[in-house]
């Protein structure tokens, strides 16, 4: 009678443990793995984009989060990918934050809201950052133009990390 118990007490452990690391396995693919924009369906990117600015914020120093404990601190900003809306033929910029944290972004000086934001994973299973969405208000015609984001770190010490990035459309 005992062994049986013992039988079927390592059977739920093995399945229970097969169980988890399938699960685990799934939830470690990250983003640059699958190596797709994750709102390629909503947006269509620009070949015509031109500036001397760099795409990333300053000061990278790139941290690595186990997944559990406090929300990573905000450490860079990056500009993903700038193209049209394909619902409205509005121009878009796709931002990418490392951490968590509140943002302010303005478009030409007019401040915008993001309309659509999806997380990422560098590596373990939680969220090491998303990426933004953000409608500009305007239809992509030649002209010089300016976006600016400032994201504040969710939890202590609260670092501010933004970007400027003036471009061009031709």
């Amino acid at each position: 009678m005992f062994k049986k118990i013992k039988k079927v007490v390592a059977f739920a452990l093995a399945l229970t443990m097969l169980m988890g690391m399938s699960t685990a396995a799934f939830a470690a693919e990250t983003d640059e793995q699958s190596g797709k924009n994750p709102f390629a369906e909503e947006m269509t990117s620009l070949g015509n984009v031109s500036s001397e600015a760099d795409r990333l914020s300053g000061g990278v120093d790139l941290q690595v989060w186990p997944g559990d404990g406090p929300a990573p601190q905000v450490t860079r900003l990056e500009i993903a990918d700038i193209g049209v809306l394909n619902s409205n033929g509005n121009l878009c910029i796709l931002l990418k934050v490392y951490g968590y944290g509140r943002g302010y972004t303005t478009f030409n000086g007019r401040e915008i809201d993001y309309v659509a934001s999806e997380p990422f994973i560098i590596s373990g299973t939680g969220a090491d950052g998303f990426y933004y969405l953000y409608d500009c208000g305007v239809k992509p015609v030649a002209g010089s133009y300016v976006f600016y984001s400032k994201f504040t770190s969710t939890n202590y010490p609260h670092k501010v990390v933004s970007i400027n990035y003036p471009f061009e459309l031709k």
